[in-house]
C-alpha cells in the first residue's frame, strides 16, 4: 500500500512541508492546541528539514542550537486536525541562520501560525559556535530550490 503524497514530507511552493495530525497531548483543557506546542511543531519541521538536508536520521546531525524563537498565533487548531508544518531558511549570517515557519491547516491551507527561529551553528564536542562554511551554504541553496542534496 502506498502512502498518499500529502502524507509525506517534501517541497511545495518554496516550503519544506511536513504533514502532522494534532494529537491528544498537543491540546489543553479547552481542546485546542496549547500555545507552547506551536514551538514543538516548529522544532519538528526544522528537524525534518535539517536531517533531510544532511542526509541523516541521527540526532548527531543536528549541528545548531536555538538562539531565539517567536510565534504569531492566527487561528485555533484542535485535536485530530491535520496540519502542515512548513519550514524554509531565510537569512544566513556568519554563524547563524533563520528558519521561517508556518503552521497551516491541511484542509485549505489557512495559516494558523507563523514564526521565526534563529539558530547558531554549533560544534558540540568543542562547545562553541562555528562559522557557516561555503559547503553548507551551497548545500542549503540547492536544497531550498526543492532539489535533493
Amino acid at each position: 500500500m502506498s502512502v498518499p503524497a500529502q502524507a509525506t514530507s517534501g517541497w511545495r511552493d518554496g516550503w519544506y512541508v511536513v504533514p502532522y495530525q494534532v494529537t491528544f497531548r498537543d491540546v489543553d483543557f479547552f481542546g485546542h492546541v496549547n500555545n507552547a506546542v506551536y514551538f514543538t511543531f516548529f522544532e519538528w519541521g526544522r528537524t525534518k528539514y535539517w536531517l533531510e538536508l544532511m542526509g541523516s536520521t541521527l540526532p548527531e546531525a543536528i549541528g545548531f542550537i536555538v538562539a531565539h524563537a517567536d510565534c504569531d498565533f492566527r487561528r485555533q487548531l484542535d485535536f485530530g486536525q491535520e496540519i502542515e508544518i512548513c519550514t524554509k531558511i531565510g537569512d544566513l549570517r556568519n554563524r547563524s541562520l533563520d528558519f521561517h515557519c508556518q503552521i497551516r491547516k491541511s484542509d485549505g491551507g489557512e495559516v494558523a501560525a507563523t514564526g521565526k527561529v534563529v539558530v547558531v551553528i554549533f560544534d558540540w564536542p568543542g562547545q562553541k559556535s562555528v562559522p557557516i562554511n561555503e559547503t553548507l551554504r551551497e548545500k542549503i541553496a540547492v536544497f531550498q530550490k526543492g532539489g535533493g542534496v
